[in-house]
Parts: structure tokens; sequence; C-alpha cells
């Protein structure tokens, strides 16, 4: 190894690793954002696919940021990663220039789970934060309509698609001992 290897070699922080992103349309989309948004992360999966990840309190300026490019919110999902105590939250984008996807996650505690409302970038961002408030019990602060949506008002304050949601449970303590359509083990089906 001659001493210009050497010094090359030594100029790059320990543990540092920089990607290169492609000279392509989705590779020019990530750079540009993470240009204006040195706080994310990016990268481009595969043609037409992009992927950002965000911390939870830059999320409202990530997206504002990308709404030049993404014009579309196409969905907002909910995951329950219940062992680590996180719910994550994917932001699914549309550029209708570009013909390009992006997903941009993000994690909270599941404890209190708090994000600003997107309502003013996206006004359909509505039903998608309805939604994950009423299965998942996370507080869009801004969104004035956080309220009953799809289940009765009895069960509103449920959260049923959390992971550690008791379905059985619920269905008996509802509708009694006699709705149970199966054995406890769960392997007799008692239809």
């Amino acid at each position: 190894m001659d001493m210009n290897e050497k010094e090359k070699i030594e100029a790059q922080p320990a543990g540092e690793v920089k990607s290169e992103l492609p000279d392509t349309k989705e590779g020019r989309l990530v750079k540009d954002l993470l240009e204006r948004a040195p706080y994310a992360e990016g990268s481009v999966r595969r043609e037409r696919r992009v992927e950002f990840k965000v911390p939870p309190e830059r999320i409202h300026e990530f997206l504002e940021l990308a709404s030049e490019k993404f014009e579309m919110l196409m969905q907002i999902s909910t995951v329950d990663w219940i062992k680590e105590g996180e719910f994550e939250l994917v932001y699914q984008l549309w550029s209708v220039s570009e013909s390009v996807h992006a997903f941009v996650r993000t994690r909270v505690p599941r404890e209190n789970a708090k994000l600003p409302t997107v309502m003013d970038i996206w006004p359909v961002a509505e039903t998608y934060e309805r939604e994950a408030h009423e299965f998942f019990g996370i507080i869009f602060e801004g969104n004035p309509r956080l309220g009953p949506f799809i289940l009765e008002p009895r069960e509103y304050e449920k959260h049923p698609l959390r992971k550690d949601f008791n379905t059985l449970g619920h269905v008996k303590a509802l509708y009694g001992e006699d709705f149970d359509r199966y054995d406890e083990s769960k392997t007799n089906y008692v239809i």
C-alpha cells in the first residue's frame, strides 16, 4: 500500500458508510430532498420507488418539502412494532410529474403517540389520520375531526388493530360466552 492509499483510508471516519445514489430521476429526487433535509435518510429501492426515514419531530417539515415534487398523498399506513414499543407510520406519496412512488417512514412511541397533522399539505390526510387514530390511538395534533369514525361509539377507545388488543376477550365481553365459535385450545371450530 503506498502513502496516498493510506491517506485516503484514514480520511474516512470509522464506521461511516457513504452510499452513492444512482444518476437516475429517482436518485436525483432523493439527493435533492436530502440536500434540503439533512436530518433525513433516503435511498432508491428500485426503479420508480424511493424511501425516506425521518425523525418524528421533523416529519411535517419534511413532508412539506416533499410535496413540491410528490403532489399526491396516497395513504398513511401504521405498523405496530410491539416489541420495540413503537408505531411506524408510512406516508405513501406519488409524484405525478416524475412517476415515482415514495415511502416516508417515521416512528413514534406507542404510549402517548402524537404527530402533527398533514391536512394543511394534503387535505385527504384527514381520512387516513382519523383511521390511524381510531384503530391505533395515534393523536394527530391539528386534526379537528379525531373522534368516532368507523367503529361504534362503545368500541371507539379500544384501538382494535394494536397487536396487544384481545379480540376474543372483547367479543366475549360484548356478546357473552355463548358467542365463542371455537374451544379455548383454538383447534376445534364449533361453527
